[in-house]
């Protein structure tokens, strides 16, 4: 059976030193909703073979849970719960539609544990939080021994499961334009609560005397990652924003996915539900930016 370690760290040198000694596999730890279901599967299974030591760490100790309002920018720590998000005023009045991504998040035990951090690292295809953070222009700040870097979460997924970040590198914080548009977040699932999402979409809108001047949609669950929908984008910049403008506009959607079959739905019907899912999202952003 394999061997396990847990640490705690209450500094950034000891997690740093923790993960690069002894040449033992490290593991990060946050909310563990998704790593500790997969520790406990390993653990039940009859192992092939021994696998190596793994030393876990969990990062609660280090003060990455917090939400920091800097006028255009807010900044959110990566151990951040999502109930404590959803609850949060700031995140409520300025980022609306990463507020509505939490409200379709799972149930209330696993959102008091799961954090905004897992749900980035996790890179699902699915994952709510991230369409919503990606229209609102999101850059995530990686920590190593070495410094910190920031890079934008358009740039921060490879496929699913991947991230840009290296071996060694923990994600602290996510910094999220307000930005002086409407936004919002819908969500396709197989039922009405606690599902993940067959499709979901996000859009960010900015108006002027009802003509769109700039606009971002994303979608997720329908690509190997989520997706920038360029060519929507571009159809509604210059032009009144309106039912039939979005209609067109989010057609277009299926030049962006690229869905599979999966067990939550087949990648025929993604395609056909995508486009009116960004109609969806476009349409409230559009229409909270006129409210």
């Amino acid at each position: 059976m394999r061997e396990y370690e847990y640490h705690a760290p209450e500094s950034f040198g000891r997690l740093f030193e923790l993960a690069s000694a002894d040449g033992v596999e490290s593991r990060f730890l946050a909310g563990g909703t998704d790593l500790t279901p997969r520790i406990s599967a390993e653990r039940n299974q009859i192992p092939r073979y021994k696998k190596p030591p793994l030393r876990i760490l969990y990062l609660g100790a280090l003060g990455l849970d917090s939400v920091t309002d800097a006028g255009e920018d807010v900044t959110i720590g990566a151990l951040c719960t999502l109930s404590s998000l959803l609850e949060n005023a700031v995140v409520k009045a300025k980022l609306p539609a990463l507020h509505e991504a939490l409200t379709e998040m799972a149930g209330v035990s696993i959102r008091n544990t799961a954090t905004i951090g897992g749900n980035i690292m996790n890179a699902s295809p699915a994952a709510d939080s991230v369409p919503a953070l990606l229209v609102l222009g999101t850059e995530c700040t990686l920590r190593s021994a070495s410094g910190e870097r920031r890079v934008a979460l358009a740039e921060f997924f490879t496929e699913p499961g991947k991230t840009v970040a290296k071996p060694g590198e923990v994600l602290v914080s996510v910094t999220v334009k307000a930005g002086r548009g409407g936004s919002s977040f819908k969500k396709l699932g197989r039922r009405k609560a606690e599902t993940l999402s067959v499709v979901n979409a996000a859009a960010y809108v900015e108006l002027r005397d009802g003509v769109c001047e700039a606009v971002r949609v994303a979608v997720g669950s329908a690509a190997p990652t989520v997706v920038r929908c360029a060519d929507t984008e571009r159809a509604l910049v210059g032009r009144k924003i309106g039912e039939d403008s979005i209609r067109a506009a989010s057609s277009l959607v299926e030049k962006a996915i690229s869905p599979i079959d999966d067990i939550r739905a087949s990648a025929w019907y993604r395609g056909r539900v995508a486009p009116t899912v960004v109609a969806r999202a476009i349409s409230a952003a559009a229409e909270r930016k006129r409210g």
